[in-house]
């Protein structure tokens, strides 16, 4: 299938907000909302201010640009999201650039603590109860990536409301990793059944492995 270049340069305003981890919440219920969605169509990718960072994404992304608070940085941080959304399921992109190489094993793990608590706030909402479900898929490698201990891969299960407010197994796979000063979080979020159903190569795997910096 070819690929197409994609440059994004689409900006919204900066709003604050909690974590980066909302926004793609957000994108998520309105997917599953709408009810339907267009087939994969891959292409190339070359987000903006991402140290050269090439991504596969099925769907043409929609590029947001956002001031959010941030731990260790009291003006809080520019984040940027790329996401769009499939009969698939959501796929996703968030990155940031920090001032300090200090911060950089720290925004991995907040990261990875935001994932947790948006999760759990979205449970709360089915009113299910039902506990969000981790595991660490231990380290990865995205070609020419700065190497680090916290660069790992992460699966999460957890309900969230569906676009009837009932609740939806949801799967969550991502993908922690830096370059230089900028640290990324790339995610899939699919229904668990849509998951079960696939019968070919795994799609999330076929995204994260889209992911390379040049060298």
């Amino acid at each position: 299938m070819p690929l197409h270049n994609e440059q994004m340069v689409r900006i919204y305003p900066d709003r604050p907000v909690s974590s980066p981890l909302l926004v793609v919440c957000a994108l998520t219920l309105s997917w599953l909302a709408s009810g339907c969605s267009p087939a994969l169509n891959w292409r190339e990718v070359r987000p903006a201010q991402a140290d050269g960072l090439t991504a596969l994404f099925p769907c043409k992304p929609d590029a947001h640009e956002r001031t959010v608070p941030w731990p260790g940085l009291p003006a809080g941080a520019t984040m940027h999201l790329l996401s769009c959304q499939t009969e698939a399921g959501t796929w996703a992109l968030s990155y940031l650039t920090l001032p300090d190489v200090a911060l950089l094993a720290p925004a991995m793990h907040e990261f990875t603590m935001s994932m947790r608590r948006n999760l759990g706030s979205a449970a709360q909402l089915t009113g299910g109860g039902q506990a969000v479900v981790e595991q660490d898929l231990g380290p990865i490698e995205v070609p020419g990536m700065t190497p680090s201990l916290q660069a790992r891969a992460w699966h999460f299960q957890a309900q969230r409301p569906d676009g009837l407010g009932r609740p939806l197994d949801m799967d969550i796979r991502a993908w922690h990793f830096s370059h230089g000063m900028t640290v990324f979080q790339a995610s899939v979020w699919r229904p668990v059944e849509a998951v079960k159903a696939q019968t070919s190569e795994d799609v999330a795997q076929a995204f994260f492995k889209g992911l390379q910096f040049p060298r």
